[in-house]
């Protein structure tokens, strides 16, 4: 339990400050006390010798014990002698001590804060103070007094403190005015803010519902939102006709500001294909770019000669020691003969096997080869199942969190000669467009994938675009190999993608693939937790916890990843050291996942480790690669639990055991190939749990979710003509 603290004080120490968002630790001394009280928290124009006032709550951590956790502090100004002589002796100036301030104190007397304020010059009638030490002291009092102006007017406007930090660190003294001005600006210009924070904030202030402004930043927070469910544009007759409804204005009005956005290139207008598309200018750049890269890797010919190719395949195979099929060799063949070449395949069919061969290949042509995917897990596993270190691919593009950018590009291109990319169906078209761009002239590019899985969750669907362009040549593998055909999961999967009915388990004791009949939702999430928590680990022996992943097809719902995790984590991990953010909670050894990049960190969206420690508000994350990310209150809502995530999440990943609900709760969401990419996870056991019924409408329903797309219009228009016209 928290007791409320408020009161004023003194801040003498900083302890820890984290740079990237502000989250501080401090010592605290309040007035007419001499105990000193650790504050944790974002402090906001906050330095050592600071007079404040603070609003929070004091709390028990389990290691640091007696803290308080700050929900307010504002800088405060001396307002007596002996407040001022405080203040000035604590070393909030450098060179100023209590000697200094004791002596601008006796010869100011009450007049001291008028001469700070207006005649600050004045400050070198004391002997000892010359201009330079005059200067400082006016220009430290100068930040102080703008500094507690700013966060006033920032609170004032009803913004928290963390929010508030975001907008000092951004603005710096500019603050006030840019939030009062126009609040859509932050949506767009600050990390955690989003237009509907924004138009919180703009109701306070009394903008009108109509103003271009919230009309302009609703309609590009629809296009984000859009990119978000994986389209590139959207039919400019649907922005005009949704922004309207989203923002409850006329369709006119949106009309209005879109044709003045367009003019002033805030949004792009496409026309070219037939329609009237309506881009975020950074999607049309990425499918322009995409296109035109892979058109000058088409255009690029394989220079030796035809005997040495052959002779690298017969030495590729011939050291992988493996019996390749002729697909496989054909495959091979092709990425060897060409500098842009697409392999897709479902689980059993070898890719795996020709990645390794065609390495090899490679290698004897003295070719360097690097290999990458889009996720740390993705890398991992590649990393595994060839024996050669891959790497993700913001990892090989060297991203640069300080710039907010790639170092590699097309000025410093990646140093390989080829590069063989794994899980191409996760890519989005602005990650794909950034790795095209680095590629050094002549580089050769593999792009392996299943184009049956589900798409990126980001903008675009690259893999089917290029496969769809038919200007790439690409290999699609069908043939099971008979190691595969064992089996029941590789059947099942196969079987799912022909539009069949689930094979039954042969037996009792050698399948790997079960299914269990629940026809009501709350004895499907009984058999499942039970499963999950004792069936599975007593008879097949693996961990609960890290061996075990649940996939739901929704996120909401008794049987969606939400109340699942908090189930889950009630019967596997009830005990034991906790954080509290809001209505969730963190303990040591939950399984967590990363919802959102963090260039900083270096952790991106899907990313899944364990909670190795927590403590003082922070938590510190063991991650799948190994590296320790420690987590504080300011970026705690970028983390969620883990025992049960989402399919879309689960891209990219193999489990050795999934356990997913298949019911009709989630109608919505049952389709081919969302069953498909879930049962594929597994890679040595998959139990389904739920109705018959609902899984012969996943199979039933091979119908994708339409994206809005040109990439692959754009290829073929390449292919055509060299270049993309108007």
């Amino acid at each position: 339990m928290s007791d409320v603290v408020t009161g004023t004080g003194q801040i003498k120490r900083i302890v820890f400050v984290n740079p990237t968002n502000g989250y501080t630790v401090a010592h605290y001394v309040p007035d007419g006390s001499e105990a000193v009280d650790v504050v944790v928290g974002v402090m906001p124009a906050v330095s050592e010798g600071d007079l404040v006032r603070i609003a929070g709550r004091r709390v028990v951590d389990p290691k640091f014990g007696r803290q308080i956790r700050l929900d307010r502090i504002e800088p405060m100004l001396p307002h007596s002698q002996d407040g001022t002589r405080r203040w000035l002796g604590s070393g909030a100036i450098p060179g100023v001590g209590p000697v200094t301030a004791e002596r601008l104190v006796e010869f100011f007397g009450d007049d001291l804060l008028t001469v700070l304020d207006v005649y600050p010059e004045r400050l070198m009638e004391v002997p000892g103070i010359g201009k330079k030490k005059g200067e400082a002291i006016a220009r430290a009092w100068h930040q102080k007094v703008t500094s507690r102006r700013m966060l006033v007017g920032l609170y004032g406007l009803g913004l928290g403190n963390a929010l508030s930090g975001r907008l000092v660190a951004q603005y710096g003294e500019h603050a006030v005015r840019v939030a009062s001005e126009n609040p859509y600006r932050l949506a767009r210009e600050v990390r955690g803010v989003g237009f509907l924070t924004a138009d919180r904030l703009a109701q306070t202030l009394g903008i009108a519902k109509n103003a271009p402004m919230r009309i302009e930043g609703g309609i590009l927070y629809y296009l984000d939102q859009q990119g978000g469910e994986g389209h590139c544009y959207v039919p400019r007759d649907v922005v005009v006709t949704q922004g309207a409804e989203f923002l409850g204005v006329d369709i006119l009005e949106v009309e209005a500001v879109l044709k003045r956005m367009l003019e002033e290139r805030v949004v792009a207008l496409e026309t070219r294909f037939g329609s009237d598309d309506i881009y975020a200018p950074r999607l049309l750049r990425a499918e322009y770019d995409s296109a035109r890269f892979v058109s000058q890797l088409l255009r690029t010919q394989e220079e030796r000669p035809h005997s040495r190719l052959k002779r690298a395949l017969e030495q590729g195979i011939s050291f992988i020691r493996l019996d390749l099929t002729e697909e496989q060799v054909q495959a091979v063949w092709t990425a060897l003969s060409n500098r842009c070449t697409i392999i897709t395949g479902g689980p059993g069919t070898g890719k795996t096997t020709v990645i390794k061969a065609l390495i090899s290949s490679l290698r004897y042509l003295n070719e360097e080869v690097a290999l990458c995917a889009p996720t740390g897990r993705a890398a991992k596993r590649m990393t595994e199942t060839t024996g050669v270190e891959a790497r993700t691919i913001h990892r090989l593009l060297e991203y640069n969190p300080g710039e907010g950018r790639f170092q590699r590009d097309a000025d410093r291109p990646i140093e390989a000669t080829a590069i063989i990319v794994d899980e191409v169906s996760m890519i989005d078209v602005e990650l794909m467009a950034a790795l095209l761009g680095a590629l050094a002239p002549g580089t050769r590019l593999v792009l392996v994938g299943d184009k049956d899985q589900l798409e990126s969750v980001g903008p675009g669907a690259v893999l089917r675009d290029l496969i769809d362009a038919g200007s790439v040549p690409c290999i699609r593998f069908t043939q099971i190999h008979r190691q595969a055909e064992k089996s029941l999961i590789v059947v099942n999967s196969h079987r799912v993608l022909r539009g069949e009915q689930l094979a039954a388990q042969t037996s009792a004791g050698n399948s790997d693939f079960f299914f269990m009949e629940r026809g009501d939702p709350d004895a499907c999430v009984e058999t499942l937790v039970e499963l999950v928590r004792d069936r599975i680990p007593s008879r097949f022996r693996f961990d609960p916890i890290r061996d075990v992943q649940v996939l739901a097809p929704m996120h909401k719902g008794s049987l969606g990843a939400q109340s699942l995790n908090e189930r889950l984590q009630r019967e596997l991990n009830p005990n034991g050291q906790e954080l509290r953010k809001g209505d969730r909670i963190f303990r040591r050894g939950d399984r967590v996942m990363q919802i959102k990049n963090n260039y900083d960190k270096e952790v991106f969206n899907g990313d899944v480790g364990f909670v190795d420690s927590v403590a003082m508000e922070r938590l510190a994350v063991l991650m799948a690669d190994g590296r320790r990310v420690v987590y504080d209150d300011s970026d705690l809502d970028e983390l969620v639990l883990a025992y049960a995530v989402t399919v879309h999440k689960s891209q990219g990943s193999e489990y050795p055991v999934v356990v997913m609900p298949v019911h009709t709760q989630h109608f919505v969401m049952l389709r081919r190939n969302l069953l498909y990419t879930a049962m594929t996870r597994g890679k040595r056991l998959v139990v389904l749990v739920g109705t018959r019924r609902a899984a012969a409408l996943a199979i039933r329903n091979d119908q994708t979710r339409q994206r809005f797309t040109r990439l692959a219009e754009r290829v073929r228009e390449f292919a055509r003509y060299g270049y993309t016209r108007g």
